[in-house]
């Protein structure tokens, strides 16, 4: 069939218009995401954020040995945080963005109570001596918060992909200190009354309700 010459024009105008947009266009390959971790996936899993693994790797390479060189008095940080909070937050802690500032801790004390009601169990610590408790160890099971994550200098969030591989690290690192510290202890109510030294970390909100999330503790007592 033979085109009239005004059906031509508007064909050819139609296809100029085309070529003109795709021009403009970049051609993608289209992939499925991961449901955990929604990164592309790239034909094997070796290429998925493994939490699991990015913990185990920095553990006894990075995260203890740290916390052993850096981690201040938490005593020392408490009063200096009463006295001057924003200078001392500046001096001995960390924090991203408008986040809170988090501090890696190390301390000494008596357990004066343990407390299972919640699930998130804590155990105060009188730090002095003078039979009033100084702040609380996490004991879990459940450990709120990131303090520990956001505390170590070499962690941060524009590392990650996205939010949930950010927040899997935290989930890690407090489900190895419940299988490594905290399980292995049996009875937490044993606790009480029991001397402790620990390495860890907190994060800001309370000045009289400090909890410290404990990546290595030593029981004694």
């Amino acid at each position: 069939m033979k085109l009239s010459p005004s059906t031509s024009r508007v064909a050819l105008s139609i296809l100029v218009l085309c070529a003109v947009l795709l021009s403009g266009c970049t051609l993608a390959t289209i992939r499925p995401l991961d449901p955990v971790t929604g990164k592309a996936i790239i034909g094997n899993e070796d290429q998925q954020f493994n939490a699991a693994n990015y913990v185990a790797q920095l553990w006894d390479e990075q995260v203890i040995p740290v916390l052993h060189e850096q981690a201040n008095d938490i005593m020392t940080v408490l009063d200096a945080l009463r006295a001057d909070e924003t200078g001392a937050a500046e001096q001995y802690g960390r924090h991203e963005g408008r986040q809170p500032y988090s501090f890696m801790v190390t301390g000494s004390g008596t357990i004066t109570e343990v407390n299972l009601e919640s699930r998130a169990g804590l155990a105060p610590v009188d730090a002095n001596g003078d039979g009033t408790a100084d702040y609380a160890l996490a004991i879990g099971p459940v450990i709120r918060g990131t303090a520990l994550r956001d505390s170590l200098p070499f962690i941060q969030f524009n590392q990650f992909t996205n939010q949930m591989e950010y927040a899997s690290v935290s989930n890690e690192m407090h489900a190895r200190i419940n299988t490594q510290i905290l399980t292995p202890i049996g009875d937490l109510s044993s606790l009480n009354g029991k001397s402790i030294t620990f390495y860890g970390a907190f994060t800001l909100a309370e000045l009289d309700q400090i909890v410290v999330t404990p990546a290595e503790l030593t029981i004694s007592g």
